[in-house]
């Protein structure tokens, strides 16, 4: 189990900024940069996360030390926080492959990680996780229909900090299982989704998105997907959005 050491604040620009500059500073393993709001969040491809206070926003450093599939820890993280809402709040969970959390097809909560590299191995991967808790999305433009909170879900507020506690134990869990090696896809593809559904896809290198079934997911976290009776493996890194198509 990971032994975690919090780094608090009230307001930052963003937890995974100050993560990284801690990360280089050799901060060790399990350190936790928590903060009431963002300024500045970030989510993948450096999109911009709205951060109110209210929510959970927190980055993580990893230091794994015998990880063959380090890009699998994207998907560990969002099953532990699909795993820690639903055990905090008994809210039914999904994973919209491959790293939004999903309550009653709104997006509520969303991870990302980072890894930095020396030579071919890793040297640490920032996990960053933000979880939509106590305030409220319905009255912010453009994200009333994507987004929800576990406020809203629950018609009340949620404690915070087991939260925090809850998703941390899952991740520890998760990524023991990985340190040791243990096959996990079984687990994680029960918690996605987006498996079985006509999706459209944008790449970042086409114009237009592809209109495919997402098939499975492969043993190193890519999803495959068949378009015209052709299989195609998207990788996460290739993404720039995911949606189900109604």
């Amino acid at each position: 189990m990971v032994t975690w050491i919090f780094v608090e604040f009230d307001e930052v620009d963003s937890t995974q900024t100050i993560a990284k500059r801690l990360a280089t500073d050799d901060a060790p393993e399990g350190t936790v940069v928590v903060a009431k709001s963002q300024t500045s969040g970030k989510g993948r491809l450096g999109r911009d996360w709205v951060s109110p206070e209210g929510g959970l926003y927190m980055s993580l450093i990893i230091r794994p030390y015998n990880l063959s599939r380090p890009e699998l820890v994207t998907l560990a993280s969002a099953v532990a926080v699909a795993q820690g809402i639903r055990r905090t709040t008994g809210l039914s969970t999904a994973i919209r492959w491959p790293n939004d959390v999903m309550v009653n097809n709104r997006k509520i909560a969303g991870t990302i990680a980072e890894a930095e590299f020396h030579g071919h191995d890793v040297t640490h991967i920032i996990v960053g996780i933000g979880v939509n808790c106590n305030a409220g999305f319905s009255g912010i433009r453009g994200l009333q229909e994507e987004a929800t909170s576990l406020g809203e879900e629950l018609g009340r507020e949620v404690d915070v900090s087991e939260l925090r506690r809850t998703i941390l134990d899952s991740f520890s869990q998760a990524y023991g299982d990985l340190q040791s090696g243990e096959d996990t896809m079984l687990l994680w593809r029960k918690h996605v989704m987006t498996v079985g559904k006509h999706v459209l896809a944008k790449l970042k290198t086409s114009e237009e998105p592809l209109s495919c079934i997402a098939v499975n997911i492969d043993p190193r976290g890519n999803l495959i997907v068949q378009r015209d009776g052709a299989a195609t493996i998207i990788h996460p890194e290739d993404l720039e959005w995911l949606r189900e198509e109604t």
